[in-house]
């Protein structure tokens, strides 16, 4: 099932959509975030294609444009890195509320900034668990780079592909420490790297690895770039980032059928004992 849905985020509105596995659910959950310049789409359907795929292996998922982005209200100008942060934290509220969610199992998952994105908004969530698809910790350098702008003389504006952007967005994600704000999550957390990332360098995940120790699970896809501009690497990055959330969710499914088993036999001793 798709729909599509809006949610309001401190007077900022954003537009988005929803799919759904067949049945009634409730069912795991993917809020997916995605990066700088796209939106929940993604290039060349990277985003949507996961969706999809999402959607047949039973797992709901909620994609939105960030705002100043894609369908959403607002113009690129107006992007902000922390506004972001405050509306992929919404945007995973709104999602545990609604009936087809299972609250148990949510998974916040993004690519590039929005990968970055995940990793700020879950020490506070304390989701099941987290996907990230080369989270850009250093899109403040890429950013930058792209547009030649020199710290100290920015100009108010920058033509970035076409889309203006603000010098207050550099300025803020400048003073950002995208690492340090994901101290806190505990659980473990899925990093999916290009081998040849050419906007966020493997060596990015670095930081990701020495913050998360032991809980970070690494994949490299040999030979892909930022986007996964192939249909063997997008397919690649589907199948490990689905495999993942089937693991979590699949260890706390048992759990809870033994606990449902237990719960039946104490029942049924009981109701024995008194007859």
């Amino acid at each position: 099932m798709f729909i599509n849905v809006e949610l309001e985020v401190n007077h900022k509105l954003l537009r988005g959509d929803v799919r759904l596995p067949e049945g009634t659910g409730p069912f795991p959950v993917v809020c997916f975030y995605h990066g700088f310049c796209v939106d929940r789409i993604g290039q060349m359907r990277l985003h949507e294609l996961f969706a999809r795929k999402c959607a047949v292996n039973g797992i709901a998922c909620v994609k939105f444009d960030f705002y100043g982005c894609g369908e959403s209200d607002g113009d690129f100008s107006e992007m902000r890195y922390m506004d972001e942060v405050e509306q992929a934290t919404a945007i995973y509220l709104w999602a545990s509320e609604q009936p087809w969610c299972d609250r148990d199992n949510m998974f916040p998952a993004g690519h590039s900034m929005g990968g970055a994105i995940v990793s700020n908004i879950i020490p506070q969530l304390q989701p099941r668990g987290a996907v990230m698809w080369a989270p850009g910790n250093v899109v403040y350098y890429d950013i930058s780079s792209r547009v030649h702008a020199v710290p100290g003389h920015y100009e108010e504006f920058y033509d970035i592909g076409g889309l203006m952007m603000s010098s207050e967005f550099l300025s803020q994600v400048r003073k950002t420490d995208i690492v340090r704000q994901a101290e806190g999550y505990g659980k473990e957390v899925l990093l999916i790297h290009g081998e040849l990332d050419e906007k966020v360098p493997v060596y990015a995940v670095g930081p990701y690895l020495d913050l998360y120790g032991q809980k970070a699970r690494l994949e490299i896809i040999k030979g892909a770039n930022h986007q996964f501009t192939s249909v063997e690497w997008k397919n690649k990055v589907y199948e490990l980032s689905i495999e993942y959330i089937k693991e979590k969710t699949g260890s706390i499914r048992k759990i809870t059928n033994i606990f449902r088993k237990l719960y039946k036999i104490k029942k049924n001793f009981h109701f024995n004992t008194n007859c």
